[in-house]
């Protein structure tokens, strides 16, 4: 009842939002062309991460026409790794709008990720996604998000993100064309969890092909193995759909003309979060994680 419930939201939005597009107001006079680097201190994923600290690097680019349609790719790079630094990638496309004081979109994405990758986000085939915002007398911003997340090789989820925020501005903070932006803001995320299943399988298949890596030498990357991956038998239903984590971030962005720099610590708590000794699945305790994101872009 809950996955039909989440497919209509995700059907609602995006009419929703197809609608608003010819009540636009064109926010995009022109097209634009966006650079951008982002490090995360951590690779996190709805609370959830890999058993090792994961930092990664995203170098990407957005290009978006004046109606709001846009077009962007990213690579990863993980500086930790032995091998295979390049980790995967993403390529999206989707249209943004923005009318008084409603906002919002839908986006299709595309994710790569190499044999050799633990992050929980290589899982991840294809997703589908919808949201809107909307800005209450200036005051609360609350905000719905859908996405139907296609599994690398695994089943499917559906993943709903809600949460409020309100964005406090600061004009010409040093000099006549910067701005400081602060906007905290809490979300929670609620969903099935196909994907971790998905992640324990490609993990495992993973520390077998990086063994064999080792014990042949490094070569293509391309490794063959004969090894059968063990799926775990326990009785946890990774359809079912219940809350996965909070979120509490507090970004800052500073803008000077197109240059912009973004400092953004998140504290996530994860819920109802599944573990696997190679046998069995099965719930453990609530934890947390904080991490760091940096990001600095320049529009053309």
């Amino acid at each position: 009842m809950l996955k039909l419930y989440a497919l209509l939201v995700l059907c609602f939005l995006f009419v929703l939002s197809c609608k608003a597009q010819n009540a636009d107001t064109v926010k995009h006079k022109k097209p634009t062309l966006k650079f951008g680097l982002t490090y995360n201190s951590n690779s996190v994923y709805l609370g959830r991460t890999d058993s090792v600290t994961i930092p990664v690097y995203n170098l990407g680019a957005t290009y978006t026409l004046k109606n709001g349609i846009f077009f962007s790719g990213t690579v990863n790079y993980v500086p930790s790794r032995e091998f295979d630094k390049l980790d995967g990638g993403a390529i999206e496309t989707g249209y943004n709008f923005e009318h008084d004081n409603l906002s919002g979109g839908v986006t299709v994405s595309k994710y790569f990720a190499s044999f050799n990758s633990t992050q929980l986000v290589s899982a991840l085939d294809a997703v589908i996604g919808a949201e809107l915002s909307y800005n209450l007398f200036d005051i609360i911003t609350p905000s719905a998000h859908i996405d139907y997340v296609l599994g690398n090789g695994g089943g499917n989820d559906f993943i709903l993100t809600g949460g409020v925020a309100h964005e406090f501005t600061i004009a010409k903070p040093f000099g006549a064309h910067d701005q400081l932006s602060i906007e905290p803001a809490i979300h929670f995320n609620a969903g099935s969890q196909n994907f971790y299943n998905t992640y324990v399988i490609r993990k495992q298949k993973s520390e077998t092909a990086r063994k064999n890596f080792r014990s042949k030498g490094k070569g293509n990357g391309n490794v063959v193995t004969t090894t059968t991956t063990q799926v775990s038998t326990g009785t946890i239903n990774f359809n079912k759909f219940e809350v996965l984590a909070y979120e509490f971030n507090l970004p800052f962005t500073y803008t000077i003309k197109k240059f912009a720099v973004e400092v953004n610590p998140v504290y996530a708590i994860a819920v109802h979060k599944i573990d696997d000794n190679g046998t069995n699945t099965f719930y453990v305790p609530n934890t947390s994680v904080f991490y760091l994101q940096l990001a600095v872009s320049y529009t053309f």
